[in-house]
């Protein structure tokens, strides 16, 4: 078997030159003489903003010292992973905790994420303030094939083959039994990898949770409920359901015209995004305007730097991933919501109020998970928990992990316990 090689992000001279003549001389385009709110609601980015974005870039941005930090704080590695006859290199982090007794935890990204997600989280994980009283964790967070710093796939690969291909990281890391934590398209991704590997994917916490309507066969009274709330205007819900609910609606209308442009046409709009990292920047701002709580910024750093796995990467597989919305086949988006977890995986919800995925937890018992035993809704806190509230989705973990069978943690730790 191939070992892991260590990797450190490093950008050739002559590719970061490329990118830094290129953001140079982008061409920012006028728009509407209108209220920034507005623009930002109903047009798109607001040129202003763009503006302010490109003067940091071309004058303050120093790309190399945020890639010295994140090699500093990311261990990383690559492994070749054979996948439907062929082979992809996998990037990936890999930080293990110096504390006896961590558990295998694998941390799935998504769109427009990337491992950069893991950074705030992974310290408090490998490296809790008391060993003694809060559990420990071996992260480990690739970045999805044909994203970040793995290599793109000549053939398609759905989120069922990202699930495989994390299983087979898992396995080669020597990680028989692990859990799985995701968000985004990686609550999908791991929702396929629980339900096809329930032996190895021991539990599963999620922080981003939807799915189809109940079944009227199987779950008549959860169906019933959820049509009298769609006739009556959401009579018989929560409060809290139904605001996260009417979100989610909101979302599909008003915000969601990029999925079908990814999803339709994505070797096409890659022409635009890999040529223009300023276009590409700006394309991945404007969708994350509305999935943050209010009191989170987005530095002009943070943005920059959040684009540039993307821009490095240079290739359509980020956007390729919503090609699986709408295919009704055994690979889709659609089908992950048919597959119930078994009731040997346990499973976790963590809801934050200004995500737009999500379903109640009677609807999560019916069509997610036979084995709910954690779930909580918070107050505040958006798409990017990891990112906005790091130590609250932390402690969700931990608290979710202190509810699982004390076997399987047995288990856990004696797959972590195996020296990599």
């Amino acid at each position: 078997m191939v070992a892991p090689k260590p990797y450190k992000i490093a950008v050739p001279e002559e590719q970061l030159a490329w990118i830094t003549d290129r953001v140079r001389t982008a061409r920012i385009p006028p728009g509407k003489d209108l209220p920034t709110d507005e623009l930002w609601k109903s047009w798109g980015l607001p040129p202003s903003y763009a503006q302010q974005l490109h003067k940091t870039w071309t004058s303050t941005y120093d790309w190399r010292a945020v890639e010295a930090r994140l090699n500093e704080e990311l261990t990383q590695f690559t492994l070749p992973i054979n996948h439907n006859g062929e082979e992809l290199t996998m990037h990936f982090v890999h930080n293990r905790s110096p504390h006896a007794g961590a558990l295998p935890l694998l941390f799935m990204h998504g769109w427009p994420g990337s491992i950069l997600e893991v950074r705030p989280i992974i310290r408090l994980l490998t490296h809790p303030a008391d060993p003694e009283t809060q559990q420990a964790y071996h992260v480990v967070a690739p970045s999805l094939p044909g994203f970040g710093f793995s290599s793109y796939p000549k053939k398609p690969v759905s989120p069922m083959d990202m699930a495989e291909v994390g299983y087979k990281l898992m396995t080669a890391l020597s990680y028989g039994n692990f859990m799985v934590q995701g968000g985004d398209w990686g609550s999908i991704i791991s929702r396929f990898l629980a339900a096809n590997h329930p032996d190895n994917c021991r539990a599963i916490h999620l922080n981003a949770v939807v799915s189809g309507p109940p079944s009227p066969l199987w779950h008549p009274w959860a169906m019933g409920k959820l049509l009298l709330a769609m006739v009556t205007g959401g009579w018989g819900l929560t409060e809290s359901e139904r605001k996260g609910l009417g979100r989610m609606k909101w979302w599909s209308d008003h915000e969601a015209g990029y999925q079908a442009i990814q999803g339709s046409k994505p070797q096409t709009l890659a022409y635009s995004l890999a040529d223009s990292p300023f276009g590409l920047a700006c394309w991945m701002r404007e969708k994350v305007q509305f999935l943050t709580d209010d009191d989170f910024e987005w530095s002009d750093e943070a943005v920059i730097t959040f684009a540039m796995p993307y821009i490095i990467n240079g290739t359509p597989g980020h956007a390729e991933i919503y090609k699986w919305i709408p295919k009704n086949d055994e690979n889709s988006m659609l089908e992950a919501f048919k597959k119930i977890i078994p009731k040997q995986v346990s499973f976790g919800g963590s809801i934050f109020p200004k995500d737009v995925l999500y379903i109640p937890e009677w609807w999560a018992r019916c069509n997610v998970s036979e084995n709910i035993i954690f779930w909580k809704e918070h107050k505040i806190g958006g798409h990017f928990p990891s990112m906005e509230r790091p130590a609250t989705l932390v402690a969700d973990i931990r608290e979710f992990t202190g509810r699982i069978d004390p076997l399987v943690i047995d288990d856990l730790k004696q797959s972590g316990a195996r020296q990599q």
